[in-house]
């Protein structure tokens, strides 16, 4: 907390970075200060990394020094792969791989492709992150760079462990603290000991593991945060294997005082499932199903962003290729230059003909105009076909979100009751429950599936927009039930007794299903337990609609979120539920994107702590204003 405030103070007190202030060399003096800071924070106290490689940035583009906008890059890239944002890692590298390319710098480069294999490991590309890191030590060892040797055999080791391969493992952790031992002041030395204890650990050999961890922690210099919690929850799994919990826990509540220092969502993921173990093994179920939901919390988050990454990737590999045919058609311009250069020469030499020249050359001109005219007519029918293909990719993509984010819930709901039950913390009636909840939640996820395939089925030439006369009531009675398991587990109640016997508008049904499902399960993430949700109705005689509204009472949403919500367009970042619940960001684009399609319109009101009212307005048909009974 302390260095927060100091943080925040250097920010206020010190003046714009200005060149003019200071000769070249202390700028550069200065510049490399703030890196150095940064990387010596990298894996200690994220805030402050960011802060110094922020200021280090801005100063490196000031003086225009490349390089060392290249080099901040890629410890931003790490400082990012850290937290486990893989999206935010990947683009830094890949800014980073663009400069150190255009100033032929090989170190930089290594440094970028080794974040690249850092990317692999995450997607659990393992082969492929063990290939780039063997062209990272082949680049070191040519540069004679011993830290770089050191550290791409410490990650080389990662992927072999997981792999299973333990004898690899070791051989190149070993190799990784030889070429590392004249770098043990700097924090990839405790890392590469812990990664050594962790692999003796899931070889199941405890005592060599305890051994390497314990000498972490006897380290002689400054130790980060992320290498005493790595240590501390090593030496708590081993007690827990060992069949000690108490000490287990001992361990366990070091770890999470360095452990809560950090923005690393692995290790926070890693150390919740210890507990939830070790407590539930003592009989604490309390404090077992708290630090289970953590663990699923993290969880999520890591899958959640490995997917974002990996769509990133893509995306990179798309942009290479836009690059790649940028480079072929210089060299085709190249080419024609070359071309009309010696066509000039050959010109000059038949001046003595001008007559014949110029027939000759009327004619080359002349066959140049057609074969241009149908060199322009290709390019169109290709702009053409690329725009239709990007249309349908997009509507690809688009349905793959829908179908994606509408399974999530129902299926991480079975999940949660299958692990509620697998961990023993239910009695017999609430087995039974529980069972009757599950049965019930699989034949509704199976219903709504069927229904989306059919719908996307006929949507993969992209999406079409049926509005037919619908009556609201029935879909609203479907959507409240299939909700069952959320708003069971929160005891929130869902009141729907003032919505129209026949409210019929005009709206593509199952369209309409998927605006229903997201703001039903938006209002259930933020609202309090043992809360209620209320629907109704109300008719806007201005325009002929009929205005559905969703109200909770939970935490609302804060006026700079609203600011946010309502100036974009594109997916805005999800925010955690009222109990940690994660999302993708994808409902609220979804929900405008369809009541667009639909001529609909969406308003939404709420002030923090009063709750959320969202009203959907879509057009009337003739409803019959009877409320119904929910």
């Amino acid at each position: 907390m302390s260095n927060l405030i100091l943080l925040i103070s250097l920010i206020w007190t010190s003046p714009p970075i200005q060149v003019e202030n200071s000769t070249k060399m202390d700028s550069m003096v200065m510049l490399d200060t703030l890196i150095s800071k940064g990387e010596k924070y990298l894996y200690a106290e994220w805030d402050s990394a960011f802060f110094y490689l922020t200021k280090a940035d801005s100063l490196a583009r000031l003086l225009e020094e490349d390089n060392k906008v290249g080099k901040v890059a890629n410890l931003f890239g790490t400082l990012y792969y850290v937290e486990g944002d893989y999206v935010e890692s990947i683009r830094y590298y890949s800014i980073a791989s663009e400069i150190f390319n255009k100033t032929q710098d090989e170190s930089g480069l290594n440094y970028a492709l080794n974040g690249r294999g850092l990317i692999y490991l995450s997607q659990n590309q393992l082969e492929r992150a063990i290939d780039i890191f063997n062209r990272c030590i082949e680049i070191s060892k040519k540069l004679g760079d011993t830290y770089g040797i050191g550290k791409n055999y410490f990650n080389r080791s990662i992927g072999e462990a997981d792999l299973g391969q333990f004898d690899k493992a070791h051989r190149s952790i070993d190799l990784a603290l030889e070429y590392l031992k004249d770098h043990q002041d700097r924090v990839i030395y405790t890392m590469t000991l812990n990664r050594a204890g962790k692999i003796y650990f899931d070889e199941g050999k405890l005592e060599d593991s305890e051994k390497y961890y314990k000498e972490v922690l006897n380290y002689p210099g400054q130790l980060s945060n992320w290498a005493s919690a790595f240590a501390y929850t090593g030496l708590a799994e081993i007690e827990f294997t060992k069949g000690n919990p108490k000490a287990a826990l001992e361990y366990g509540e070091i770890a999470k005082a360095y452990i809560d220092k950090t923005r690393a969502y692995w290790d926070k993921g890693r150390l919740s499932k210890l507990l939830m173990a070790a407590y539930e093994q003592i009989g604490q179920y309390g404090l077992a199903l708290e630090y289970s939901k953590q663990y699923k919390s993290y969880s999520d988050s890591l899958y959640n962003e490995n997917k974002n990454a990996e769509i990133s990737y893509l995306q990179l590999l798309l942009a290479n290729a836009d690059n790649q045919n940028l480079l072929n058609e210089k060299e085709l311009a190249e080419n024609s230059a070359q071309f009309n250069k010696k066509f000039t020469i050959i010109l000059a030499i038949v001046l003595v003909g001008m007559i014949i020249g110029f027939i000759l050359y009327g004619r080359v001109i002349r066959q140049k105009e057609k074969i241009n005219q149908v060199l322009l007519e290709k390019q169109r029918e290709i702009q053409i076909q690329n725009e239709k293909l990007e249309a349908i990719n997009e509507e690809k993509n688009r349905l793959f979100s829908i179908l994606s984010h509408d399974l999530k819930a129902p299926i991480n709901s079975v999940k949660q009751l299958l692990e509620l039950e697998e961990n023993g913390l239910l009695d017999e009636d609430e087995q039974k429950t529980v069972r009757k909840l599950l049965i019930k939640q699989v034949s509704d996820t199976d219903e709504m599936l069927r229904k989306l395939l059919r719908w996307s089925h006929a949507q993969l030439d992209g999406i079409i927009t049926n509005r037919t006369a619908t009556n609201l009531t029935e879909i609203i009675k479907e959507q409240v039930d299939q909700l069952d398991y959320q708003t069971v587990s929160k005891n929130i109640t869902i009141d729907f007794s003032s919505i129209f016997e026949n409210a019929l508008v005009l709206v593509d049904p199952q369209q309409f299903r998927i605006i229903l499902q997201n703001c039903l399960q938006n209002s259930i993430k933020f609202s309090n337990s043992n809360s209620q949700i209320k629907l109704w109705n109300s008719v806007q005689e201005e325009g002929g609609f009929i205005n559905l509204h969703i109200k909770d009472y939970g935490i609302g949403i804060s006026e700079e979120k609203m600011k946010e919500i309502s100036s974009q367009v594109v997916r805005v970042k999800s925010t955690e539920g009222t109990q940690k619940e994660k999302g993708t960001g994808l409902g609220l684009l979804l929900v405008r994107q369809f009541m667009e399609k639909n001529q609909g319109h969406i308003h939404i009101q709420s002030k923090p702590n009063e709750g959320t009212e969202i009203i959907l307005s879509f057009e009337r048909i003739n409803a019959t204003q009877e409320p119904i009974e929910s």
